[in-house]
């Protein structure tokens, strides 16, 4: 595996994202709330405006917002309680009226969160250079603020309405004159009970934990309204039984010793490390392997595979023997595709093609593979692919000469891309390796998922569309697994190969099928 890591994983993609929506939020009752908003006055004379300055004073006021909320909760529960009894279990329509009415305001609420957490969840992903260490740190603060306010909320109430169903059965019905739809109550359910997102915030406060020193510095360098969300982050009981948690409570103390002059972090920065020091980091988990390939010197397999390839045909690998394909759900990690040799694109007529020439002195070295790691797309060489345990050749059934003609170019047109850490498949300007597969191939109905805003596909979402029925619209060229050649085309033992292809990829597609379905589905919510 190359460079693809899902919820299950070190900092998943929906890594901030942490629950549903809010309806009344941080805190249980007004003594919290007051306290909390006494947190979102803090000051720093070093303190500076930074780039994400208005998101940042977004998010304080939907957390002011929520706080208000919450500040209604208690007196609300006891005057409806004391209404449905007086009215011998009927909910007086005025309550019901106010609870629809607190309900918008929460629902918008919920989607402004979502929003600030959506766009700014990638900064801990990035590795190029068009983003400082400052700002990396604001848009993690703006992230986890939104999240732990998103988790919060759902926390209260539940506390609120769980002993009480005759509400909790409101907050499901659909307000269509709010615009709310169905179901908002069990939506929250199923987003602030999935484990795997809590396991992604444990792994973003180790982050901070590793990185502890250099974010002083960047923090104490932000906007009042960054080091206010952060002390927002520090309180937050959501912190409770994480490790390395007290390093939100030890830099948030920071601003009063910096106004002090106990500290200082005049000099002090990342050097432009951006953070790739830290053991969290998808950058560094690629390259945790304690051994190589079963397939990376078996000159037999390789040697197969160049004599069967075509241009145009999707490489998939695995990789168990790297930490980050330990989590990753589904079978396979990487996908590729390979454009031919420079004699394979001659007798396609490609060789003049303008896109072609610029890429054939690589082509005539053997580069030959285009795939989208998170340096950006690439063209590389089909033996360095092959440090794997698996790989599987996948063709679409019934090409056409300028069907496979136009994925080559497709191919090739997008070298260069940068990695697309938001795994949006409706964005073409930045692309991760399963974008590039959907892209090149639009002949083939690939399914995609609705991830918390963003329409992903996997690996493995191409690897399905593959096996022995006759509806598949790929077929299995060639099949190696746990480093042995178990399938390919001139093969006696070809349909052995198939139904084992289809056992270790299409039981995860069952799994999958049985396990979610729209927004609790949480077996792939992001890569690196």
């Amino acid at each position: 595996m190359n460079n693809f890591i899902s919820a299950k994983q070190i900092i998943a993609f929906s890594i901030w994202c942490f629950t549903s929506a809010p309806f009344i939020a941080y805190g249980n009752n007004t003594e919290n709330a007051q306290n909390n908003a006494e947190v979102l006055t803090l000051n720093s004379p070093q303190a500076v405006t930074g780039k994400y300055e208005t998101d940042a004073q977004a998010v304080l006021a939907y957390i002011a917002s929520s706080q208000q909320l919450s500040a209604q909760l208690p007196s609300f529960m006891v005057e409806s309680n004391q209404a449905i009894k007086k009215h011998k279990g009927a909910l007086p329509s005025a309550y019901a009226l106010r609870l629809a009415k607190a309900l918008s305001e929460a629902h918008d609420l919920r989607d402004g969160l979502f929003k600030q957490a959506l766009t700014h969840r990638s900064a801990l992903y990035r590795v190029d250079d068009d983003i400082s260490d400052n700002e990396r740190v604001e848009e993690i603060v703006i992230a986890m603020s939104a999240a732990v306010t998103l988790f919060e909320n759902s926390k209260t109430m539940h506390q609120a309405f769980d002993k009480n169903p005759l509400l909790k059965n409101k907050l499901n019905e659909g307000y269509p004159e709010f615009g709310i739809p169905e179901g908002f109550y069990d939506s929250s359910t199923m987003r602030s009970n999935n484990t795997e997102y809590r396991k992604a915030f444990t792994d973003a406060v180790r982050y901070f934990a590793d990185n502890r020193e250099a974010i002083e510095a960047e923090i104490n360098r932000s906007s009042t309204s960054i080091q206010s969300l952060y002390q927002h982050i520090a309180k937050s009981p959501m912190l409770t039984g994480f490790k390395g948690a007290n390093v939100f409570k030890r830099i948030a103390i920071l601003p009063f010793k910096a106004a002090n002059g106990v500290i200082d972090v005049s000099g002090r920065s990342l050097n432009h490390a951006k953070f790739t020091s830290s053991k969290i980091v998808g950058n560094t988990m690629g390259a945790v392997r304690w051994r190589a390939g079963k397939l990376k010197d078996d000159a037999q397999v390789f040697q197969t595979m160049l004599s069967q390839l075509q241009p145009g045909d999707i490489l998939l690998e695995k990789t168990p023997f790297t930490l980050t394909d330990k989590s990753i759900p589904g079978h396979f990690g990487h996908v590729a595709v390979y454009v031919g040799s420079t004699a394979q694109l001659k007798e396609l007529g490609l060789l003049e093609q303008a896109i072609v020439q610029k890429n054939l002195a690589k082509i005539e070295q053997g580069h030959s593979v285009v795939e989208a790691l998170r340096s950006g797309v690439q063209l590389n060489k089909l033996q360095a692919f092959m440090n794997v345990d698996d790989v599987a050749v996948l063709r679409p059934k019934n090409l056409s000469i300028e069907d496979q003609r136009q994925t080559v170019t497709l191919a090739l047109g997008n070298l260069g891309k940068k990695y697309d850490f938001n795994f949006d498949v409706n964005t073409t300007d930045k692309i991760v390796c399963s974008e590039l597969v959907y892209i090149v191939y639009p002949q083939v109905d690939f399914e995609t998922k609705n991830v918390l805003g963003s329409f992903s596909i996997t690996p493995d979402d191409i690897a399905q569309r593959a096996g022995s029925n006759e509806a598949d619209p790929l077929e299995v060229v060639l099949f190696a697994h746990d480093g042995k050649l178990v399938c390919e085309q001139q093969s006696p033992n070809k349909h052995e190969g198939i139904v084992l292809y289809e056992r270790l990829v299409k039981s995860a597609e069952k799994t999958n099928a049985n396990n979610a379905s729209g927004v609790q589905r949480a077996a792939f919510s992001g890569f690196l």
